[in-house]
């Protein structure tokens, strides 16, 4: 299970556009249909995770340019990555919890 949102998380932002993770965390909640607050976590640690490790990534391919702009500049009271990861998470657990209430939805019809 972990697999397929690793998996399809980096398949989705390869060909998507940002939401491509809400995406996927959707599909995953609807398939693996488990307690809520197991979808919950999983969506905002996961989500967290996949984002901050994106964001890492896309950063050093640009040398940490505007990491350093923002951190030197002191134009946010907090780490960048921090921030990110933070959003990330709230986009992953959006996400699941609307894959799990739709499979709620479709089991009770």
């Amino acid at each position: 299970m972990v697999f397929f949102y690793i998996i399809g998380s980096a398949l989705a932002i390869g060909y998507l556009p940002w939401w491509g993770l809400g995406v996927v965390f959707a599909v995953g909640g609807l398939l693996f249909v488990k307690p809520l607050w197991q979808e919950l976590l999983l969506g905002l640690l996961l989500g967290a995770a996949l984002w901050a490790g994106i964001s890492f990534i896309m950063s050093a391919q640009n040398q940490h340019i505007l990491y350093h702009r923002f951190v030197d500049g002191k134009i946010l009271p907090l780490n960048p990555f921090l921030l990110t990861a933070t959003l990330g998470g709230l986009h992953g657990l959006l996400g699941s919890l609307f894959g799990y209430m739709l499979g709620k939805w479709r089991k009770r019809s």
